[in-house]
């Protein structure tokens, strides 16, 4: 591993905090509200730390953007991605993105190695485990082996199935919810392959489960804020508003439901 570990892969501290930032703002553009729920990780100092997730959107790396700004800053994050897509936008190298051919055995045995290598200097790993856009209802829980792999060979690591659902509610953006999991140490999951990947599974499904009922049911005390974005029709709807909160004495609130 090279001397500076945020640069490990190519990665540029200077750029990934801009695409980071450039990331979250979009995100908190494009949703209502962005919340998270379940018991925050808190890794020891220099234990590196797993995030495996379920994969229903385009926006997931967005939210990881968000949560790896907010909750550990002072860590550098990484993630793997289609060696193919890597090559049409190679600026999100600088990101920390890793390039993975999913045909190529090599290709996993290297990005295991730089995932052992990150994470034994205390940065984290993003993974989308399922490997492709996979609606959150679809059951069971199926994930790529990659991640079994990458457990096997992670004993000192921290790793948390994490859950994102994306939900129309009372806004006309949609709101977004993140879950996480129970942490898990690498002596939890079992002792073979096929142990470990029916764990990792199965903690994710539970977690899937729990987001899901949490939403479904609106309990909205189980959540916190994570990033608060744009509420109201906007247009001329929101001038009338505006018009009809001056004239009674009110402030204007332009969310159609009191959190």
């Amino acid at each position: 591993m090279q001397a500076d570990p945020e640069r490990f892969g190519g990665r540029s501290p200077f750029l990934a905090y801009w695409i980071s930032r450039a990331l979250t703002a979009r995100a908190a553009r494009h949703f209502s509200s962005i919340r998270w729920s379940g018991e925050r990780p808190s890794p020891h100092p220099g234990q590196g730390v797993i995030f495996y997730t379920n994969h229903p959107s385009w926006w997931d790396p967005a939210l990881f953007a968000l949560i790896q700004s907010r909750f550990f800053p002072d860590r550098p994050g990484f993630g793997p991605i289609d060696a193919a897509a890597l090559a049409r936008y190679p600026l999100l190298r600088k990101a920390g993105f890793m390039p993975v051919d999913p045909r190529s055995l090599s290709s996993i045995r290297d990005m295991i190695r730089s995932c052992r290598a990150i994470l034994s200097t205390g940065g984290i790993f993003w993974i989308t485990a399922q490997g492709e856009f996979t609606d959150i209802r679809r059951r069971p829980v199926s994930l790529r082996p990659g991640i079994a792999h990458l457990a096997l060979d992670s004993a000192e690591a921290m790793i948390v199935p994490v859950a994102l659902d994306y939900c129309y509610g009372t806004e006309a953006r949609a709101e977004a919810s993140i879950r996480f999991g129970k942490p898990l140490s690498r002596a939890e999951l079992g002792a073979t392959r096929p142990e470990v990947h029916h764990r990792l599974e199965t903690e994710l499904e539970a977690t899937l489960e729990a987001l899901i009922h949490d939403v479904a049911h609106r309990r909205l005390d189980q959540f916190k804020t994570l990033a608060k974005g744009r509420a109201g029709m906007g247009g001329l709807y929101a001038v009338l508003q505006r018009i009809v909160a001056m004239m009674k004495g009110q402030k204007y609130e332009p969310r159609h439901a009191r959190r």
